[in-house]
């Protein structure tokens, strides 16, 4: 590929979270991906779920193990390709472009904030000190420009970029408490809410499935009999399950703060 420029990889800052601190640089994985492959090419299905704990090592799940792969795999070819990783942190809706808010994800932890408001969360795992890394959606996108520009123009760029949000923190008990005051003043929120909204930040893990049985199962199969009854599509414990499967998915990193060195991604200011 002679012609070829820059080539950018867009990873997560959240690929090596089984450190504390992360730097701009590459990290061994847990396996190779020739190891990986071959671990799988010779081992059944049962056997992969019982040696899973132990292939991913510490790291929380099989997106961040891949990750990680992935990154090695870049680092690889980094010696004959212009390769650059970007690591950017929680993506979320976007500041200016194409307009403000504008996001298309229903699975992260706008999902959670989508809850807490309509009334539907009414209890959720999180440490009260969780501080979660997040960024715009259109900084991102402007970060990995201005990423493939330097690497294009410049032989000695860098090759790896943390685009991160940790020097200005916010605690996620601040942002769901605003979120919920918000949606109380907002008519339009507050008339399409099923519940007041409130929700209840728990820590430990008996304490929530006491109060996630209490609070939204046995309401959610109340209103499913409600929707039953007025022949409507039943959704409520849908929803449920989906909050459910979220908390258990985000569990490791609402327990867990980190922090990261992001000197490459600064110096791209003053180019």
């Amino acid at each position: 590929m002679k012609q070829l420029q820059s080539f950018v990889y867009v990873s997560t800052a959240f690929s090596n979270c089984d450190r504390k601190h992360i730097e701009e640089k590459f990290y061994d994985p847990v396996f190779s991906d020739e190891e990986t492959v071959t671990l799988l090419q010779h081992s059944q299905r049962n056997e992969q779920a019982l040696l899973l704990p132990h292939i991913l090592n510490r790291k929380p799940n099989t997106y961040i193990f891949t990750k990680s792969i992935a990154e090695d795999l870049v680092r690889e070819s980094s010696a004959h390709l212009p390769v650059v990783v970007v690591r950017p942190s929680i993506v979320m809706p976007t500041l200016t472009e194409p307009f403000p808010y504008y996001t298309n994800d229903k699975n992260s932890v706008l999902s959670a904030g989508a809850g807490s408001g309509a009334g539907l969360l009414r209890v959720f795992p999180c440490s009260k000190d969780n501080i979660p890394d997040m960024i715009c959606g259109d900084m991102t996108a402007n970060c990995i420009l201005a990423v493939s520009w330097s690497t294009a123009v410049s032989s000695e760029s860098p090759q790896i970029y943390n685009f991160v949000g940790y020097e200005s923190p916010s605690l996620v008990r601040d942002m769901l408490k605003i979120n919920i005051c918000k949606s109380r003043e907002s008519k339009e929120s507050f008339e399409g809410a099923l519940w007041l909204p409130h929700i209840t930040l728990v820590e430990n893990t008996y304490i929530l499935f006491f109060l996630y049985y209490l609070l939204h199962l046995l309401p959610g199969l109340f209103f499913s009999f409600g929707e039953r009854y007025l022949n409507r599509k039943p959704m409520i414990m849908k929803i449920y399950r989906k909050i459910f499967f979220l908390s258990k998915t985000l569990h490791y990193f609402l327990f867990n703060n980190w922090s990261f060195t992001n000197d490459n991604t600064k110096s791209l200011l003053f180019k």
